[in-house]
């Protein structure tokens, strides 16, 4: 029998699958011609090894072919109860975790590329930042208060500066320096002698230079050379102890008692020279062994009451004052200044210190404003805590105290340099209130021994030398502000020192050496006390 020629099935005349009917993609393995012919048994493990993960997208949809015309005839039985018969396998779909969706190339490129941009854009603007901390200097505030109230002087040349450097010069060296470590009226009197007689040039261009009524403290002169920090001063002020106790042992009372006022005339001059720090430093050296001296000439002077009241007058005239420290505080902001700038801090050029009119050289991390505006904070506090009440025990613990330890930190040099200068300074507020204690300790001293010479007895309190007039106003202790310590018995005066404990008095030689418990003596003890 010749069966009629079929033309082969096209996919429009195959009846429509699942989810074909309403317009849906057949699922792939639907579609799958090697699929439908496969065994029943192994069309599972067929579509496990044949099927791949489902597409992101669904592929394009075909148009359909135009359909064909063709003969029906009826599908053989055998295949159509294979395909019944198959199960319908679902497909394998991965977990959601673990699908990567994968990004175009060049969008990962770009979004690279951007942030190695930013980070090159974060660095730059942080290296300018650091370079902007390390450059700027801004200009400091106002400092009128820091600046000198006192006229300048005006004349055209002086003569001061050359008489003291002339005295300086002609100094002639000790020839035993052992001679420094105990007191000059410890020496032998061949000693004193030989020592006086020696410098007989230098002690009458000390009194030349004294007896000048134009001393000129505010010239200009003065800023030329620091005249204070030659390393004769001290054999200056141990000459004269020595001609103090020279006289007093040839029983010239009267030209000892003016050799050791000589010595605080001196440290009262050098305390107007605000040119220089080291010439304050000077002045309070030079009360303090003025002081000493007079210590030991009055626990054994014979002078009348008068004699004693004039000298009384004169030492208290050259006593140190907090005001005069005031002013000095502004005097030595202005010098730090002129070092620090140069022409540029605005000040005369004629009072450069040691006639510098260069700016100061540039220095790595050394920033002039803002180290300047250190200068200022640190001086305002140390003029503020010379003007209180009560002296103080110690060196003034600066408030602004930037760590200069760091070696990195933008203006490491300028504070290092602050700190160095500032050493200087901040002891002379407690320097000053023991000068100050022990010139009370003398004036009280002065009045109980004119008590002595007129009265021919010793007070029994110390408020009796106002009432015997002695005394217009009884010298108070700096430390405590209430009168220093008197003892009748012992025949001592004392104050309770920079530990704040009296300990009844201490001598010592030099008289008042001890910061601890400064202590004068009478000269005179009474050993019975009458209640």
């Amino acid at each position: 029998m010749i069966r009629p020629h079929t033309p082969p099935e096209t996919p429009a005349d195959k009846p429509a699958r699942r989810g074909e009917a309403g317009g849906a993609w057949a699922s792939p393995w639907e579609l799958d011609q090697e699929w439908q012919d496969a065994p029943p048994g192994k069309r599972v493990r067929f579509v496990e090894e044949k099927l791949d993960p489902a597409p992101a997208t669904p592929p394009p949809r075909e148009a359909a072919a135009p359909p064909v015309p063709k003969v029906q005839t009826a599908p053989p039985v055998e295949k159509k109860a294979e395909v019944e018969a198959a199960p319908v396998v679902p497909p394998r779909r991965e977990p959601t975790s673990r699908l990567v969706t994968k990004r175009p190339r060049h969008a990962v490129q770009r979004e690279a590329s951007w942030s190695t941009l930013s980070i090159l854009s974060m660095g730059l603007l942080a290296l300018v930042f650091i370079a902007w901390l390390y450059v700027d200097d801004q200009a400091p505030g106002l400092d009128k208060d820091l600046l000198l109230n006192r006229p300048v002087d005006q004349a055209a040349a002086i003569q001061t500066p050359d008489k003291l450097r002339k005295f300086l010069q002609s100094l002639v060296p000790f020839e035993n320096a052992e001679i420094y470590g105990k007191p000059p009226w410890l020496w032998d009197t061949p000693t004193l002698s030989r020592i006086v007689q020696s410098n007989g040039a230098a002690l009458d261009n000390l009194r030349d230079l004294l007896e000048d009524a134009d001393w000129h403290p505010t010239h200009a002169a003065w800023h030329a050379a620091d005249p204070c920090e030659d390393p004769r001063w001290h054999q200056v002020l141990v000459l004269k102890q020595a001609e103090a106790a020279y006289l007093s042992r040839r029983m010239q009372e009267e030209a000892a008692f003016t050799a050791a006022i000589d010595l605080a005339e001196l440290g009262w001059r050098l305390e107007q020279i605000w040119a220089w720090p080291s010439c304050y430093q000077r002045s309070l050296e030079t009360q303090t062994l003025a002081g000493q001296t007079l210590a030991d000439l009055l626990r054994q002077t014979r002078l009348p009451e008068a004699t004693l009241r004039q000298f009384q007058r004169q030492f208290n005239v050259c006593q140190p004052t907090t005001e005069m420290l005031e002013g000095a505080m502004n005097a030595y902001y202005v010098h730090e200044k002129k070092l620090i700038l140069g022409p540029k801090s605005g000040e005369n050029l004629d009072t450069m210190p040691g006639g510098v009119q260069l700016h100061r050289p540039g220095r790595l991390f050394f920033k002039p404003h803002e180290t300047l505006q250190h200068f200022a904070t640190a001086f305002r506090q140390i003029k503020a805590e010379a003007l209180a009440p009560l002296v103080l025990t110690s060196d003034v613990r600066l408030k602004d105290d930037p760590v200069a330890e760091a070696s990195y930190q933008p203006n490491s040099a300028g504070l290092a340099y602050y700190h160095q200068r500032m050493k200087a300074y901040t002891p002379l507020p407690a320097m000053l209130g023991l000068v100050r204690t022990r010139g009370n300790l003398i004036v009280t001293l002065f009045a109980v021994r004119r008590c002595i010479a007129e009265k021919k007895t010793l007070p029994a309190t110390l408020e009796q030398l106002r009432t015997f007039n002695f005394l217009l106003d009884l010298p108070i202790d700096p430390y405590t502000g209430a009168p220093l310590q008197y003892s009748l018995a012992r025949g001592l005066i004392w104050s309770v020192g920079n530990d704040l404990k009296s300990a009844g008095g201490v001598l010592t030689e030099p008289p008042m050496k001890d910061a601890a418990e400064p202590t004068v003596a009478l000269g005179i003890a009474v050993a019975g006390v009458a209640k």
